[in-house]
C-alpha cells in the first residue's frame, strides 16, 4: 500500500534524514521518502507486516510525529492546524527572546558594571534558553543520544558551551585572571544565537508555507456543497461527499461544478482556466462534458454526475501535484547523503578548531572557545536541505497553474536537459479528428443539382460510422443541408457506399480513375490532394465523378509556433507516426518539422526512441493514444496530451491538461528555470558553508578579524531564508 503522511517537528534536512531512516528501517516498509520542504513522508508498505500506526510510533520515538487520518484531506487539515499553532508559538517565543536579548546585549556591550550584574545576565540568558529555546535542547540532545545529530544539536551545543563558559567565569573569575586572561562573559552570545535562530526559523517557516500555495489553491477549487435534483423534481443542498455517480445536479450561475459529468439540460459558458490555462469561457449545452472545480458562467444547467469525489479530474490533479511535490529529484539524493554526514563533520571541525587554538597557546583559550562556538552556529544544513525541494515544489505548483501536470520531480529535472522531442502526429500535432478542408465539383452541375447531391450524400453518410463519413456529415450539416434518405444503402468495406435515390445510382467512396468518365479536372485535383497526404472521397453518379471532398486531420493552430520555439530552445523535433509517408511529410512541412519517421508500429516507435537514447540523446516523447504508450514508457521523459487516452495519460510523467501543444515548450522552459534556481540554491548553500566555516574557525584572526557567535547565528538564519526566497522567485519569473 502507498500513502503520503504529514510529518511535524522537523527543523532541518538532517531531521528529515532521521525520519526517513527510521521509517525505512521498520519491518514491512518497502520505500520511504521524506520531503523536508513540505514536511511529508511518502510511504509504501506491506500491510501484512506493518501499518502506518506502527511506523508512526517508531517516528515518535525518534522525536518527531506522523499525522494519520482516515482521509488525506483530513490529514492535510490537521497538519495545517498544527503548523498554524507551531508558527504562532514560534512567533511568541521569538518576540520574548528578543525582548530579553536586546537589553541583555546592550548592557553587556556597554560593559555596565553594577552589583550582581553577571548573575542578572545569567538569569536573563537562562530564561531565553530554557523558555524560548527549549525545543532546540529537547530535540538536539535527543538527536545526539540517538547518534543522529541535527541542526538543533549544533544550536544546543554552541549555546550550552557559551553559557557554561560564562557561568564558570561568573563563579570562578580568578581562574582566568590568575593566568593573565580576561574572565569574559558570553551570555549575550548564547541568548543572541537563540533569538537569531528562532527568527530565521520563523521567516523560513513562513516562506516555506508560500511554496505550498499552488496546491492549496487547487484544493480551494473543490466545492463543498451541491444542489441535488431529486426524482420528484425537488432540489436539496447536500454536502459534496453525498453526491453519487448517476445523480442529477443543478448548477447555478457563478457556482463551482461539483463533479465530472455531462450537461443534460440548459446552456451556459464555463470557465475552464484551471484545466486549460485559457481565460476564455467554453460554451456548454446538452451532451457536453463538464469538470469538477470549473466555474459556471451566467447560465443555469442540469448535469448528470459521472465521476465524483476522488475520481474527478480535479482530485486526480491534486493527488498528482501532492505526490510530485513530495517526490525527490536525483540531485536531491546526493544532497541528502551530504546532509547525513554534515552535522557530525561540523562537530568534528568545531572540536578540531578548539584543539588547534589551545595548541597554539593557552592564552588563546577564549579565542578557541569563541571560534568553536561560531563554527557550530554558522554551519547550516537547512540551506542545503531546502535548496532542491523548495524549487521543485514551486516549479511543480506553477506548472499546475499553467495546465502542466508533473507527476514526479525527477521528470521535471530530466525535462530541463532534453535535447530531442519525438512527437506523435494524430491528436498530438494535429487536431485528431478529420475535417473537410476543400471541395471541388463538376462545372456541369447547377446549384440546385449540387444541393440535391449534397443532401443525398448526407443521408447516406449519416448511416456510416467511418471517420471520413463523420467529417463529411459535419461539413454538410454546417452548410445547413437537409439530408435525403436513400432508397437503398450498401456499405462496401474498402470501397465506400453504394446507394440509390429517385431511380439514380450513386457511389460515395475512393476515387477510381477507371470510373471517372471524362472529368479529368476533378481527377487531377484528387491526385494533388492525395499527394499532400489528405483523404479524398468522390461522389459518382452513373460512373461520372461529380464531387470530390478533401478530408484531412488539420494541424493544430499552435503547431508551427511550437516547433519554432522548440528549435530556438535547441531541441530537435522528430515526427513519429504510423501514417503513410506522403501524409506524414505534408504535415511535417506545414509544422516546420524536418525529420519524419512514417509508417511506424508501436514497437517501431519504442525501438526508435531506444536507439536515440543509446546515441546519448535525452529524449522526450509526446503522444496521446494507446499506440503511443510503449514509446512513452521508453523515453527519458514522457508527455501526454490531456485530450488523449487515459492509458497514455497514465503512462506519461507529464500531462498537458488543456491539450495545448504550445504548453510543451513552456514545460521545458519551466524545467530549465527550475534547474537554474536549484543550481543557484546549491551554489550559495555550499559556498556559504565553505567560506563561513573557516572564517568562523578564525582563519582571519591574524589580520584582526574574529567572527562573533551571534553574527554567525544571524548569517546561518539568513542563508536558509535566502534559499527559500530565491525558490519563490520561480513562481513569478518570466520563462525564457
Amino acid at each position: 500500500m502507498k500513502g503520503i503522511y504529514p510529518i511535524t517537528g522537523m527543523m532541518c534536512a538532517v531531521c528529515s534524514n532521521t525520519v526517513q531512516k527510521t521509517a525505512s528501517d521498520q519491518p514491512g516498509v518497502i520505500s520511504a521518502e521524506v520531503n523536508f520542504a513540505n514536511a511529508s513522508l511518502a510511504l509504501e508498505w506491506n500491510p501484512k507486516i506493518t501499518s502506518p500506526e506502527k511506523i508512526a510510533a517508531a517516528i515518535r520515538d525518534a522525536g518527531y510525529d506522523m499525522i494519520i487520518e482516515q482521509s488525506e484531506e483530513k490529514a492535510v487539515e490537521e497538519k495545517e492546524k498544527h503548523d498554524a499553532k507551531e508558527y504562532s508559538d514560534m512567533k511568541r517565543r521569538t518576540i520574548i527572546a528578543w525582548a530579553l536579548t536586546i537589553p541583555l546585549s546592550a548592557m553587556c556591550m556597554l560593559h555596565l558594571h553594577f552589583p550582581c550584574a553577571p548573575w542578572l545576565y545569567m538569569v536573563m540568558t537562562l530564561a531565553v534558553m530554557a523558555g524560548c529555546g527549549s525545543g532546540f535542547f529537547k530535540r538536539g540532545i535527543k538527536a545526539l543520544l540517538t547518534g543522529a545529530p541535527s541542526m538543533d544539536s549544533l544550536v544546543a551545543l554552541s549555546t550550552t558551551v557559551s553559557f557554561l563558559f560564562s557561568l564558570f567565569n561568573t563563579i570562578f573569575p580568578e581562574v582566568m585572571t590568575s593566568r593573565g586572561l580576561n574572565a569574559d562573559l558570553y551570555y549575550e552570545g548564547a541568548a543572541m544565537i537563540i533569538a537569531f535562530v528562532l527568527t530565521g526559523k520563523l521567516m523560513e517557516t513562513r516562506s516555506r508555507h508560500n511554496t505550498e500555495l499552488a496546491l492549496k489553491a487547487l484544493m480551494g477549487l473543490q466545492p463543498t456543497e451541491a444542489l441535488l435534483l431529486l426524482p420528484d423534481g425537488e432540489q436539496k443542498m447536500v454536502g459534496i461527499s453525498e453526491i453519487k455517480a448517476g445523480d442529477f445536479i443543478v448548477v447555478r450561475p457563478g457556482e463551482k461544478i461539483p463533479a465530472d459529468g455531462v450537461v443534460t439540460e440548459g446552456t451556459s459558458a464555463v470557465d475552464e482556466s484551471m484545466l486549460t490555462g485559457e481565460p476564455l469561457k467554453i460554451e456548454k449545452s446538452a451532451g457536453d462534458s463538464v469538470t469538477a472545480g470549473t466555474i459556471n458562467g451566467a447560465g443555469r444547467f442540469v448535469m448528470k454526475a459521472v465521476k465524483v469525489g476522488a475520481e474527478t479530474e480535479l482530485s486526480r490533479i491534486i493527488k498528482a501535484v501532492r505526490e510530485a511535490q513530495g517526490s525527490k529529484a536525483p540531485v536531491q539524493r546526493l544532497v541528502d547523503k551530504i546532509s547525513a554526514v554534515f552535522v557530525p563533520t561540523v562537530i568534528g571541525i568545531s572540536l578540531l578548531t578548539l584543539i588547534i587554538w589551545l595548541c597554539i597557546g593557552g592564552e588563546y583559550l577564549v579565542v578557541g572557545i569563541t571560534a568553536a562556538v561560531s563554527v557550530l552556529v554558522i554551519a547550516c544544513p537547512c540551506a542545503l536541505g531546502l535548496a532542491t525541494p523548495t524549487a521543485m515544489m514551486v516549479g511543480i505548483g506553477r506548472g499546475a497553474r499553467m495546465g502542466i501536470l508533473v507527476k514526479d520531480a525527477a521528470a521535471l529535472e530530466r525535462l530541463g536537459k532534453v535535447n530531442v522531442l519525438a512527437i506523435d502526429k494524430t491528436g498530438t500535432i494535429t487536431e485528431g479528428t478529420p475535417d473537410v478542408t476543400d471541395v471541388a465539383s463538376s462545372s456541369s452541375l447547377s446549384e440546385n443539382e449540387l444541393k440535391e447531391i449534397y443532401a443525398i450524400v448526407l443521408g447516406a453518410e449519416m448511416n456510416s460510422i467511418h471517420p471520413l463519413s463523420e467529417a463529411i456529415s459535419r461539413y454538410l450539416k454546417g452548410k445547413n443541408i437537409a439530408p435525403l434518405s436513400p432508397d437503398s444503402f450498401n456499405y462496401i468495406p474498402g470501397k465506400g457506399i453504394d446507394c440509390r435515390y429517385d431511380g439514380k445510382d450513386y457511389r460515395i467512396g475512393s476515387v477510381d480513375n477507371e470510373q471517372s468518365g471524362e472529368n479529368t479536372v476533378l481527377i487531377d485535383r484528387a491526385k494533388s490532394w492525395l499527394n499532400e497526404g489528405a483523404g479524398v472521397v468522390g461522389v459518382y453518379s452513373d460512373l461520372r465523378l461529380l464531387i470530390v471532398f478533401k478530408v484531412e486531420d488539420s494541424l493544430r493552430p499552435d503547431a508551427g509556433a511550437t516547433i519554432s520555439t522548440l528549435f530556438s530552445l535547441g531541441i530537435k523535433t522528430i515526427l513519429l507516426t504510423g501514417d503513410k509517408r506522403s501524409t506524414a511529410e505534408h504535415i511535417a512541412r506545414e509544422a516546420g518539422i524536418t525529420h519524419v519517421e512514417p509508417e511506424m508500429l508501436p514497437a517501431d516507435k519504442q525501438a526508435y526512441i531506444s536507439s536515440l537514447m543509446k546515441e546519448g540523446k535525452i529524449v522526450a516523447m509526446a503522444g496521446d493514444g494507446i499506440n503511443d504508450t510503449r514509446a512513452l514508457a521508453e523515453a527519458d521523459v514522457s508527455i501526454a496530451m490531456g485530450s488523449g487516452s487515459d492509458i497514455a495519460i497514465e503512462a506519461a510523467q507529464l500531462t498537458i491538461t488543456g491539450g495545448k501543444l504550445s504548453s510543451i515548450p513552456q514545460a521545458i522552459k519551466l524545467a530549465r528555470a527550475t534547474l537554474r534556481i536549484i543550481r543557484e540554491n546549491l551554489f550559495w548553500a555550499f559556498i556559504y558553508n565553505v567560506i563561513g566555516i573557516p572564517i568562523a574557525a578564525g582563519v582571519l584572526f591574524p589580520i584582526g578579524f574574529m567572527l562573533n557567535p551571534m553574527f554567525a547565528s544571524a548569517a546561518m538564519a539568513l542563508s536558509s531564508v535566502c534559499v527559500v526566497t530565491n525558490s519563490l522567485r520561480l513562481g513569478k519569473m518570466k520563462l525564457k
